[in-house]
């Protein structure tokens, strides 16, 4: 029997991955996917180390959108893990001490380093000039 394929794709990372699966389930096409690794994903991997502790193999990978359709398609082919990404710099606080300032600089920023009621008054002079 033959068989025949109506397209080619190299790789199963994000980009091959995801037009594989376009190309099969909405163009209706056969799509024979080549990956030189043994996953798919790409870099995007985790697995087990031999403690069993869940690594990236390849280094982190975080992955975000706005875009709900993107989220609800994406939805369909793995749970999600909770992150937050919290950037913040070290430094010399009026008093001595140290204090964290969240980087880049926000209205937060502003409160923290000028005091709760100077960093509204300036926040909402900033927001008044140039918008939320």
């Amino acid at each position: 029997m033959e068989r025949t394929i109506d397209c080619l794709v190299i790789g199963a990372g994000y980009a091959g991955a995801v037009a594989a699966r376009e190309l099969a389930e909405r163009g209706e096409k056969r799509v024979l996917v080549l990956e030189r690794r043994d996953h798919v994903g790409g870099n995007a991997y985790d697995c087990l180390d031999e403690s069993g502790v869940l690594i990236h193999q390849y280094g982190p990978h975080i992955f975000h959108t706005a875009s709900k359709r993107v989220y609800d398609w994406l939805s369909r082919f793995t749970r999600w893990r909770d992150y937050q990404h919290r950037v913040v710099a070290d430094l010399p606080a009026p008093d001595g001490g140290r204090m964290q300032m969240p980087v880049p600089f926000n209205l937060t920023s502003l409160r923290k380093a000028f005091g709760p009621e100077e960093g509204k008054r300036l926040g909402e002079k900033l927001i008044a000039a140039y918008g939320a």
